[in-house]
């Protein structure tokens, strides 16, 4: 018997787009969870599939072999119209199933047992099972398993979901903090060539050249986040440049670092870092002096370090304030570090100084 359409077939179909799974790659996360199911339940198959339009799709499969089947011969086009667990003892038995080939045939699958995979609607969108070749019944905790497993499929999805919007938001933010930053420099610029005053002009020139240096060092920040590989070197150069255009007059930055490539979020984790030691070192040791910033950024094959120092008024007990986070910029400093397997060490011996090192590998 072919299975029939569920009453809101479009909704759940739509639903079922928007998880963007369909025809993706196999991936370990979803094929343990087969390997798991198939090994608890003693079945020598197990899938997570999807029902789509005219076929249902495995996302991962034991002792399967295919990607996708038709729909026609679907056992779980009949079990999503169900409750949320369904068990067939014995296939031929059910006469929803007892012609179909995938059933009569020779190995053919007489036992059946599925847990739903529901959307945020509460719609179905497919199921995890576990089938077999002769007719039998799992036991209460093999039914647990299968229905723990399936809300495990789902919540991996969701979360899924829930990053792609994160990225989405975050591009619109970023998008408008552009458009913002644009939209001053603009009207910073007008005014300059406006005023008939070579001082205002002068102020509102430079104003503008702060501004547009912060667009741009926000762009480094957006465009590391965006994956890939970062050459580290001509990166750094740039950001050299933006930072110093927003620093006190009297403070000089310099930073070096090694030629080559890392990952984008390590890159995007050094910029953090530099950025707030930069402005800590503007707030606190260089408030009221002129002075230097230094930052050495090294990659030796899978290691990485980096050196921030600078010569302004930090002493030691500045550098255990450092150490204990009481700052907004060492605490992020602090939760960078540890995003990245370290901790930072602050000293000072005639300025701040920190240093941290790790792995890029």
């Amino acid at each position: 018997m072919k299975p029939a359409l569920h009453p809101r077939e479009t909704e759940r179909l739509r639903e079922l787009r928007r998880y963007q799974i369909l025809d993706t790659d196999q991936e370990t996360d979803f094929d343990e969870i087969v390997a798991l199911a198939s090994q608890l339940c003693k079945t020598p198959v197990s899938v997570v599939n999807f029902i789509d339009e005219g076929r249902q799709w495995f996302k991962a499969e034991v002792g399967l072999g295919v990607r996708s089947t038709p729909l026609d011969t679907s056992l779980c086009g009949h079990v999503i119209l169900q409750d949320d667990f369904v068990e067939i003892p014995d296939t031929l038995a059910d006469p929803r199933m007892s012609d179909n080939p995938l059933c009569t045939g020779e190995p053919g699958f007489r036992f059946y047992a599925g847990a739903i995979l529901k959307g945020a609607n509460g719609l179905p969108l497919g199921t995890l099972c576990v089938l077999d070749h002769k007719p039998r019944v799992l036991d209460a905790t093999q039914r647990q398993v299968l229905e723990v497993l399936a809300r495990q499929v789902m919540r991996e999805l969701d979360l899924r979901l829930a990053l792609e919007a994160e990225k989405v938001l975050r591009r619109e933010i970023d998008h408008r903090v552009k458009n913002s930053l644009a939209s001053i420099g603009a009207l910073i610029a007008m005014k300059a060539r406006r005023s008939p005053s070579p001082d205002v002009r002068t102020a509102l020139d430079d104003v503008g050249a702060r501004i547009r240096s912060l667009a741009a060092l926000h762009a480094e920040f957006h465009d590391t986040a965006d994956g890939g590989d970062v050459e580290l070197a001509p990166l750094f150069r740039r950001v050299s440049d933006e930072l110093q255009q927003l620093l006190p007059g009297g403070v000089a930055l310099t930073i070096a670092a090694s030629e080559g490539t890392v990952a984008a979020g390590l890159a995007n984790s050094l910029l953090l870092i530099v950025n707030e030691f930069v402005s800590n070192s503007v707030k606190h040791g260089l408030a009221e002096r002129d002075g230097t910033i230094s930052v050495t950024i090294t990659v030796e094959q899978d290691d990485w370090q980096i050196l921030c120092r600078d010569d302004g008024t930090a002493d030691a007990a500045a550098a255990e304030r450092a150490a204990a986070g009481s700052g907004l910029g060492s605490q992020v400093i602090r939760s960078v570090a540890a995003s990245l397997g370290t901790a930072p060490a602050w000293s000072a011996d005639g300025g701040m100084r920190l240093t941290l090192t790790g792995n890029a590998g």
